[in-house]
């Protein structure tokens, strides 16, 4: 069983659709799909279109929608701001409008309808262990607590348990396609930017530092008989959702650049 495994990284995500478009030209065919975070939304709409060439086309339009224009990523929220939304509201930004689009195109789907196998990550927020969402069920619910990030939105509530983003313990979702039976895995890794402690001055800048500290935690096990791919998308926002086709383009040319590689090690 040949698994894709996409990673979270926020708006980045963008680059998981060049990425397919391109192992899609190599003729490579996916028997399923296992994505944290941004990586689960990516992973969802391949597994219910079944073509990268249909979720490219759809990634356009969706950063045509004019609120996604002027819904102000992290970086452009004052300190002050951000620091009221940490301490005291549920979350800093407004999961209402980031999910409305979901709402929209996924609402009806369920995990057995898909046309490719998918499974998703989300944190059992009480407990602290990694729920895996696939087979049955919706999938809105599920992706929207694979994308939970701490402090940015809200826990999401299923069946009496709160969960929060699937990144918050593997990031890049290895050992659950592993878990489902995966025989040879490749897995798509957006990249961080290199953030010391002190040097965080926004909310963008402490997501991704804690991006640095989960990639260092999950580098070995990751490696082992694996195919990883390393998205080059450090210096991108990941709460900038205005550079979807520059990331689609990385995420093409990365994957050509390692077309012998990837088919040498299937």
């Amino acid at each position: 069983m040949l698994a894709i495994c996409l990673s979270g990284g926020g708006a980045k995500g963008a680059a998981h659709v060049g990425a397919l478009l391109e192992l899609e030209k190599m003729g490579l065919k996916f028997d399923m799909i296992v994505g944290s975070s941004i990586g689960a939304l990516v992973g969802a709409g391949y597994a219910i279109l079944g073509n990268a060439k249909a979720l490219h086309e759809y990634a356009l339009r969706l950063q045509k929608l004019t609120f996604l224009k002027k819904t102000p990523s992290s970086r452009q929220i004052p300190s002050f701001i951000e620091c009221f939304g940490a301490n005291l509201l549920p979350s800093t930004l407004p999961s209402f409008i980031y999910f409305w689009p979901l709402k929209r195109f996924l609402k009806d789907w369920k995990f057995e309808n898909l046309k490719i196998r998918f499974a998703c990550t989300a944190v059992d927020i009480e407990n602290g262990e990694l729920k895996i969402f696939f087979d049955e069920g919706y999938v809105l619910p599920a992706l929207k607590a694979s994308m939970a990030i701490p402090g940015a939105f809200k826990p999401v509530k299923i069946n009496g348990k709160k969960y929060i983003d699937g990144g918050t313990l593997e990031n890049l979702p290895i050992l659950p396609a592993k878990m489902l039976g995966a025989k040879k895995i490749i897995g798509l890794k957006l990249l961080a930017k290199k953030i010391k402690y002190n040097e965080i001055k926004s909310a963008a800048q402490a997501f991704e530092r804690i991006d640095n500290i989960r990639e260092n935690i999950m580098e070995d096990i990751s490696k082992e008989d694996n195919i990883i791919i390393e998205l080059p998308t450090q210096d991108f926002n990941t709460l900038d959702f205005t550079q979807t086709e520059k990331l689609i383009e990385i995420g093409q040319k990365t994957i050509f650049e390692n077309k012998e590689y990837i088919l040498e090690n299937l």
